[in-house]
């Protein structure tokens, strides 16, 4: 792994317990706080975090009998956020914006057993850029596994601003916008992309084959945990999921890649499309991508895994 981590028989032992404080991962919810621990490891980058997943989570959830592998995701960012606060001292208040991230899972590791998952996570943080004393941005990569079997990696990157910087770049000199009524139109048919609430997807109507207007419920509870002047990346990255299994017509395909480079913020009340190709050499992989105002707001590409790996 980068930066020579490597499992060391004398290191602490992950607890499991209780969860992070909330505020750390920037979650309101308790229940939506995945990580429980982390330790450090030798080197002076490297640690190791702990996390549990629920059996059945009220959104990310699987109907495979694996867990769902944006759980995994979320977790991801869970923990980058977690390490620039309490290994790195970014201050609470201090806006994240993520640039990229992808993560590659093993979904025949993430069979749901008979209690909650134990996940550990490996990380190094790397590419270090400071502003004075504070962490400006960073790099994260994830190897992480469940009773010692690996079940995914992850490499993400990811900037942090002041208060005041972030101010300007989301709104440069003119300040803050009153934000409006988000988009929010009749979703297409829950079956189509593996949900069984409508409320639960973010496809609204079909243009033309494989684009659809993002569908933008800012009361959600998960997707929307708390407020955001913007669309938040991991209701972009469900667009992507939902977009790949419509345009596939593989409702209930479960992830193996995804991957994304958020170019821009998505505002909430304005209209955007999520465009699905399918890539020709590979059946299961798809190109996809979010566009507001004609401009690129996230680009990436998700990869289901094939139909006769299914149970």
């Amino acid at each position: 792994m980068a930066g020579g981590l490597h499992v060391d028989e004398a290191r602490p032992v992950l607890g499991f317990e209780s969860t992070v404080p909330r505020r750390f991962v920037h979650r309101r919810a308790v229940a939506e706080v995945f990580l429980t621990d982390c330790v450090a490891s030798e080197a002076p980058d490297d640690f190791v975090l702990g996390a549990q997943w629920p059996r059945l989570h009220g959104y990310y959830r699987s109907q495979t009998g694996r867990y769902d592998t944006m759980l995994l995701v979320e977790t991801l960012r869970q923990a980058t956020i977690y390490l620039a606060h309490t290994r790195y001292r970014v201050p609470l208040g201090h806006p994240f914006v993520m640039h990229t991230l992808r993560v590659d899972a093993t979904p025949h590791a993430l069979a749901i057993g008979d209690r909650p998952a134990e996940v550990t996570i490996e990380a190094h943080v790397g590419d270090q850029i400071y502003r004075g004393n504070i962490l400006a941005r960073f790099s994260v990569t994830y190897v992480c596994s469940i009773d010692g079997t690996e079940i995914g990696r992850g490499v993400g990157t990811a900037s942090v601003f002041t208060p005041a910087a972030y101010a300007q770049l989301r709104w440069g000199g003119s300040g803050p916008r009153i934000i409006g009524t988000p988009v929010c139109p009749e979703p297409i048919a829950a079956e189509h992309v593996g949900r069984s609430r409508p409320e639960d997807v973010v496809l609204g109507e079909e243009h033309t084959p494989n684009r659809w207007t993002l569908r933008v419920d800012d009361t959600h509870p998960v997707l929307f945990d708390h407020p955001s002047d913007h669309v938040p990346g991991m209701l972009v990255l469900e667009a992507f999921r939902q977009g790949a299994r419509a345009a596939l017509a593989q409702p209930h395909g479960d992830i193996e890649t995804i991957e994304v480079t958020y170019h821009r913020f998505a505002e909430n009340d304005a209209n955007a499309t999520v465009s699905v190709e399918p890539d020709p050499d590979s059946p299961c992989t798809v190109r996809v991508s979010v566009e507001q105002w004609g401009q690129h707001i996230a680009s990436g590409r998700v990869r289901l895994l094939p139909a006769r790996f299914r149970p």
